[in-house]
């Protein structure tokens, strides 16, 4: 009977929703700081194992190109179920502070969980990487092969045919850094990981410059999701120390159980059993 009335007591502990922090906007910015961090940690393993993912066969390409990039998303993914779950137990404890009459500070108001705390947190951090990839992704272009200086056997037997060197006049002009240029170069490196599905980067850059939105707005996605999946994990957290509490709490029942019956000697006592401490394990549990 105490075994199925802890049950119905853990499913309706359970069926509460989570308390939303009534001052999320404080905690933006600390979040986005860990959500910044894990993008830069994905940029500086995309360029280390750039080298790696470009070999030439394909499928061994292919193969380390996922494995790198489940090893980053996963990354993302742990650390926004960490956050998630370190906002849903602090507001699992602020809620059992409350119902004592405790006012909660404003830190710990701004340590609740939140999903809009998320969403502005990444929104803070990728709105301009976004921004620059969709400017990349409207404005690519085909690759084209430029030459560079004209051999000079071409320059000293042909110089002055003006039919031949007009038309090859257009591959000797040179144009400096543009800020698209600059831009360009900004996105692909948020994108490097992804350079290994393409067997030619260079023929395939009018693609991948128009899936750059797409490959950068996955780090978010995956970090938003595992937040979410934060309160699911505080109840198993807070569900497994309640089972702990309670195996506790009987084996210090049943020792003190055996101290009574014996009476701290040898000899068995068959008295009744003192109800001191009783009430406390109960609250307890």
């Amino acid at each position: 009977m105490a075994e199925a009335e802890n049950t119905k007591s853990e499913k309706r502990k359970k069926g509460k929703p989570i308390r939303l922090s009534k001052a999320w906007g404080r905690g933006v910015l600390p979040l986005a700081g860990r959500a910044a961090v894990m993008l830069l940690a994905a940029v500086l393993l995309g360029m280390l194992l750039s080298g790696v993912v470009s070999s030439e066969a394909s499928l061994m390409r292919t193969a380390l190109t996922v494995i790198v990039l489940a090893l980053i998303l996963l990354l993302f993914l742990q650390e926004g179920l960490r956050a998630g779950t370190g906002d849903a137990v602090t507001s699992r404890r602020v809620r059992r502070m409350e119902k004592e009459g405790y006012i909660p500070t404003e830190k710990e108001e701004a340590g609740c969980w939140h999903p809009a705390k998320a969403a502005a947190a990444l929104a803070v951090v990728f709105v301009i990487p976004l921004a620059l990839a969709g400017y990349i992704a409207l404005t690519a272009q085909p690759y084209t092969y430029t030459l560079q200086d004209l051999p000079t056997w071409l320059t000293s037997n042909y110089g002055a045919r003006e039919d031949i060197m007009a038309p090859l006049a257009a591959y000797q002009e040179t144009t400096g850094m543009s800020a698209r240029i600059v831009i360009r170069i900004v996105v692909r490196f948020m994108e490097m990981v992804f350079i290994g599905f393409f067997a030619d980067p260079l023929r395939s850059a009018l693609t991948i410059d128009r899936l750059a939105p797409v490959c950068i707005l996955l780090y978010p996605c995956v970090f938003f999701i595992g937040y979410l999946v934060g309160p699911k994990a505080a109840s198993k957290i807070a569900a497994r120390e309640r089972r702990s509490m309670r195996a506790a709490v009987r084996k210090a029942e049943k020792h003190s159980l055996a101290e009574e019956l014996t009476r701290g000697g040898g000899d068995v006592h068959y008295g009744q059993r003192s109800n001191i401490g009783r009430e406390e394990h109960k609250r307890l549990i």
